[in-house]
């Protein structure tokens, strides 16, 4: 899987959260100020190519819809990262997060609590 630049993950949202879209209707989805029809259609052509989207031909032009999800692709990242960044261990995350203030003592709880729930 590809990655995505910010941008092309920006306009993959407007996929994940509405499904078949139109060029235009992404367009709609922007807040102003919103990018020019051209850009948008740039975008969805590099998504296309990437892998994450593909298009039916319709009477008034393409609609585009997601062919990965959000799921998929929020997991695959996950896996690189803590492949790439915490040799490959989840405890490696943990005390990452843990000793950097990145979870509180009620979020570790919570986690502990999952890990022995998960081994009954």
């Amino acid at each position: 899987m590809r990655p995505l630049t910010e941008r092309e993950e920006e306009v993959m949202n407007f996929f994940w959260e509405s499904g078949a879209l139109s060029v235009r209707d992404v367009v709609a989805l922007h807040n102003k100020p919103r990018p020019s029809r051209t850009t948008v259609a740039t975008f969805v052509k590099f998504l296309g190519q990437k892998g994450y989207l593909d298009h039916k031909a319709e009477s008034t032009g393409f609609i585009y819809f997601p062919i990965i999800g959000r799921e998929d692709y929020c997991g695959h990242n996950l896996k690189s990262v803590i492949r790439r960044y915490f040799d490959n261990s989840i405890q490696n995350v943990v005390n990452f997060l843990i000793k950097n203030d990145g979870c509180s003592d009620i979020e570790a709880k919570e986690l502990i609590s999952q890990i022995f729930d998960k081994r009954k």
